[in-house]
């Protein structure tokens, strides 16, 4: 665990709002796109002279530079700290800052703002459209940068034991997500294969990541809640964890896809796995 005055310092404040921000961000704008359709509205008119098209490279990379996002609004943030943790709705005001400055008043002309529907040629729905997802967002961020604040320490300190297992086993698997996207990534450039950033939106493709997401918050859970286990070697662990992930990520393949890659099964679930190992044995050893 780290300790309190490492845990109050700038720099581990700026990392955790850093990956606050990239996986709420991944999260909700992976779900949104996919429940409101993005792709199809974005082809609508005027829209589709607005915003680039949904199946474009820059959308892709999108995800990657949100940690620089992320960072900016650290540094925003960090002569708030002090005043938004010592407020019992310090998450509120966060939330409504980002809403008030943020979205609907913010300077530019941009979507769903008040400016935006003054000075651009965006339909009124269109303004509303994407709420739902800036909301949910900036919402979540809000209430985990603040409960981090209230405990620097650790949010699992903070919540009932089984609510903190849920909270970190779910955080070490967006980890995990991450490692098989990097993987991923590096897998392709080495095969000179194109990026087709559509097709890498699509749920056929995140399909892929997904399963194995839900596979290791289970384990990561039951690596947590089972004592048992404290006395097995991390090295086995790591070689079960992998050895189920490749099965996983073979089986989807030959499922879904046209046929399981063994290559990519062998090789893409030895970062996650070794992610899903150090997470849990850190826990283990406590």
């Amino acid at each position: 665990m780290i300790k309190e005055k490492a845990a109050r310092s700038i720099p581990i404040f700026l990392i955790r709002v850093m990956i606050i921000h990239t996986l709420t961000y991944f999260i909700a704008g992976i779900l949104a796109s996919n429940i409101l359709d993005y792709r199809s509205v974005f082809h609508l008119p005027v829209i589709h002279d607005y915003m680039v098209e949904f199946g474009a490279t820059s959308v892709f990379w999108g995800s990657f530079i949100q940690p620089i996002r992320g960072l900016v609004i650290g540094l925003v943030l960090i002569p708030f700290r002090s005043f938004l943790a010592n407020c019992k709705y310090g998450w509120l005001y966060l939330w409504l800052i980002f809403v008030g400055i943020g979205i609907v008043s913010t300077p530019a002309a941009a979507p769903s703002s008040i400016e935006g529907i003054v000075y651009t040629k965006l339909p009124l729905w269109y303004h509303f459209f994407g709420l739902p997802e800036i909301l949910t967002q900036t919402l979540a961020f809000s209430v985990l940068v603040y409960l981090y604040m209230r405990h620097p320490t650790g949010i699992r300190d903070a919540l009932p034991r089984m609510f903190g297992v849920i909270l970190q086993s779910f955080a070490g698997a967006c980890f995990t997500f991450i490692g098989y996207a990097v993987v991923s990534i590096i897998f392709a450039i080495a095969r000179n294969a194109e990026i087709n950033a559509e097709a890498n939106m699509s749920l056929k493709v995140q399909g892929l990541f997904v399963a194995p997401f839900i596979c290791n918050f289970v384990i990561i859970t039951l690596l947590n809640l089972d004592n048992y286990l404290r006395e097995v070697k991390p090295i086995i662990i790591f070689l079960i964890i992998f050895l189920i992930n490749a099965i996983l990520v073979a089986a989807y393949q030959q499922i879904f896809w046209d046929g399981a890659n063994i290559a990519y099964a062998i090789i893409t679930p030895i970062l996650p796995a070794w992610i899903t190992t150090v997470i849990s044995s850190k826990k283990m050893s406590k």
